[in-house]
C-alpha cells in the first residue's frame, strides 16, 4: 500500500485517533506523484538516447556495419540514424516541457489537463519509433537485396533453375518473421517501461476526477 492509499484511508475515517485530511491534501500528494512520474518518462527517454548512441558507437566495428559500409549508402543510412535521433531529442525536449508544465500547476483542472498531454505525447513517442523502425527496416532489407552481392549471387542460381519467385518469397518471409521479432522486442520494452509509468498517471488522473474543489 503506497503513501496516496494510506492518505486516502485516513482521509475518510472519522475516528478521533485519526486526523483528518482535505481534498487539498490529496491533491499535493497526485499532483506530488505525478511531477515524480513525468520526471521519471524524461529520465528513462534521456537513457534510451545514451544507450542507442552506446550501441552505435560499439557496433561501430561490427561485421554487420561494415557490410553496410561496403555497400556504399551513407547517402540513406546517415540521414536515417539523424533521423532517429531527431525523434528522441524531439520527444524528450517535449517530456521535459510537460514535467516542467505538471510541476508549476496550481489546481486540478489543470493537472488533468497536462497529464491527459503527457499520455499522449508518450503514446506519440511509442508510436514513431516503431514506424521508423518498420520504415528502417524496410530501408535495410531493400538497400541489401539490392546491393548485396552475396544475396545478387544467390537470386542468379535460382533464377538459372527457374526458382526466382521461391526466392523472393523465402527472402520477403524472413524479412517479415526479422522485423516482427525486432519490433516485438521494442513493443515490448516500451510497454514495459512506459506502460507501467502511464497506468500510474490514469490512475492519478482518476483519483483528481474524484476531488470536488
Amino acid at each position: 500500500m503506497d503513501e496516496l492509499d494510506i492518505l486516502k484511508q485516513n482521509w475518510k475515517r472519522t475516528a478521533e485517533n485519526f486526523p483528518k485530511f482535505s481534498e487539498q491534501d490529496i491533491y499535493a500528494m497526485l499532483h506530488k506523484k505525478s511531477s515524480s512520474i513525468v520526471k521519471w518518462i524524461l529520465i528513462i527517454s534521456i537513457l534510451e538516447f545514451v544507450f542507442w548512441l552506446g550501441i552505435s558507437f560499439l557496433m561501430k566495428d561490427s561485421q554487420s556495419t561494415k557490410q553496410m559500409d561496403n555497400l556504399h549508402v551513407d547517402y540513406i543510412t546517415i540521414p536515417m540514424t539523424v533521423i532517429g535521433y531527431m525523434i528522441i531529442i524531439y520527444f524528450f525536449c517535449k517530456f521535459y516541457i510537460n514535467y516542467r508544465k505538471i510541476t508549476a500547476t496550481d489546481n486540478v483542472k489543470t493537472l488533468m489537463a497536462n497529464i491527459l498531454n503527457t499520455r499522449k505525447t508518450v503514446s506519440n513517442y511509442i508510436i514513431a519509433n516503431i514506424l521508423f523502425i518498420i520504415v528502417s527496416c524496410v530501408v535495410i532489407f531493400t538497400i541489401f537485396f539490392q546491393r548485396d552481392p552475396v544475396l545478387l549471387d544467390t537470386l542468379s542460381k535460382y533464377e538459372a533453375n527457374g526458382d526466382a519467385s521461391m526466392f523472393y518469397l523465402i527472402y520477403i518471409a524472413a524479412a517479415i518473421i526479422c522485423m516482427a521479432i525486432f519490433i516485438l522486442f521494442i513493443w515490448l520494452f516500451y510497454k514495459l517501461i512506459y506502460g507501467f509509468l502511464l497506468k500510474r498517471l490514469h490512475r492519478n488522473y482518476e483519483e483528481l476526477k474524484k476531488l470536488d474543489f
